[in-house]
């Protein structure tokens, strides 16, 4: 290292040595800091700064309450792009419109104009719990977890114009959401034996395992 003071090479002033050691730990933490499915939800931003905050907004365009923000993880676009790849490499989000090839028991539900309550009623007598966080996501950049609760109390705004699918980690179910107004639920997952299954773990590990670096 280059002397600041002339007096011998290698010597470092204390406070630049400090500089180095912090930029250091910065420039670790930046690389060990690692997005997975089991820890999603650390990589947020504010809902207000989210491309999906109009779908929580009340009628005045104010954000949710303290209590409802807690249960939304508007995601980062890293994080939004980890979701986005992991649900198309498992292929949980393909599966429609063969949900019964794929679950063993599958519900349909469709709707029309002004049947808000209706919906909500459906979607709660799934059974899921209302505190289980799950996952959507609507394009690679663009990504939210929510507990189910939410899912059920925004279902109005989530659920209109534009297919999507809602699953969650046990990946043992998933809602599946269609345009024109239509619910399947499917629910226990079909496995080709236990060598798919064993397979969809790997798979799993291996996607975990590689993460997305920030």
């Amino acid at each position: 290292m280059r002397s600041v003071s002339g007096t011998g090479r290698g010597f470092e002033s204390p406070a630049r040595t400090q500089i180095l050691t912090l930029a250091a730990i910065y420039v670790l933490d930046r690389v060990v800091e690692m997005i997975t499915l089991d820890n999603i939800e650390q990589f947020t931003i504010p809902l207000q700064d989210h491309s999906a905050k109009w779908i929580f907004e009340t009628g005045n365009k104010k954000l949710p309450s303290a209590e409802h923000l807690d249960q939304i993880f508007p995601l980062t676009e890293e994080a939004s792009r980890f979701l986005w790849d992991f649900q198309s490499k498992i292929r949980i989000n393909s599966f429609f419109p063969d949900v019964n090839k794929y679950f063993r028991d599958v519900e349909k539900f469709t709707f029309g104009e002004n049947m808000e309550s209706q919906v909500k009623k459906w979607l709660y007598q799934r059974g899921l719990p209302f505190k289980d966080n799950v996952f959507i996501s609507f394009q690679p950049n663009w990504g939210l977890v929510l507990t189910w609760k939410m899912v059920i109390h925004y279902s109005s705004a989530l659920f209109f114009g534009y297919d999507l699918t809602v699953w969650d980690r046990t990946i043992n179910w998933g809602l599946y959401f269609h345009h024109d107004d239509i619910f399947h639920f499917g629910r226990n997952r079909i496995y080709d034996g236990q060598e798919e299954q064993r397979k969809l773990n790997q798979l799993i590990r291996r996607i975990n395992m590689g993460g997305v670096k920030i």
